[in-house]
C-alpha cells in the first residue's frame, strides 16, 4: 500500500462520508458548519491514486467537548471505503491527522467516537470520559489523548 494524504479535498472527504456514514451506516445529517470552517483540516488518504478513506481535524473552541483548552482539536468523520479495510488504513489516517493538529499547536485530541470502535481508539491511546449519548441513532462516547 502507497498512501498519499491531501488535507485541502472536502470534496473528495464529502465522497467518503456520503459513502459510508450516509449510504452504509443509514445517518441522514453527515455534514455540518465545521466543514466550512477555514481552520478545518479535511485529510483524505489515497492508494495508487484512488480514494480510500477520510477524516477530519479542528481546533476546539469547547462547544462540543465541555473541555475547551487553547491547544485542544477534535477529530472526527474518520472513514474508510469498504474494499481498503482492514488493512491499518484508519490507523494511518488517524496518525497523519494527529501529526497535522500537532503541526498547528495541538497538544490534545478530543473524538465522539462510536462505541462499537471505542477499541480502536484505544488502542492507539485514548480515553473515554462523560455520558454515552445518542448521535442520530448511534451510541457514541466523547474520548481523548494528550499529544506528545
Amino acid at each position: 500500500m502507497a498512501l498519499a494524504y491531501r488535507s485541502d479535498r472536502f470534496c473528495d472527504a464529502e465522497a467518503v462520508r456520503r459513502a459510508v456514514f450516509m449510504e452504509e451506516q443509514g445517518f441522514c445529517n453527515e455534514f455540518d458548519a465545521v466543514d466550512e470552517r477555514p481552520d478545518t483540516i479535511h485529510v483524505t488518504a489515497y492508494d495508487e491514486g484512488a480514494l480510500v478513506g477520510c477524516a477530519r481535524v479542528f481546533p476546539d473552541d469547547g462547544s462540543d467537548t465541555n473541555a475547551h483548552s487553547a491547544t485542544g482539536w477534535i477529530f472526527g468523520r474518520l472513514a474508510v471505503m469498504p474494499e481498503a479495510r482492514k488493512g491499518g488504513l484508519g490507523s494511518l489516517i488517524l496518525a497523519e491527522s494527529e501529526r497535522l493538529a500537532r503541526e498547528q499547536g495541538a497538544t490534545e485530541m478530543h473524538l465522539h467516537a462510536q462505541c462499537r470502535v471505542q477499541p480502536f481508539y484505544q488502542r492507539a491511546g485514548y480515553e473515554p470520559y462523560g455520558p454515552i449519548e445518542y448521535d442520530e441513532h448511534v451510541e457514541h462516547q466523547w474520548m481523548r489523548k494528550a499529544l506528545a
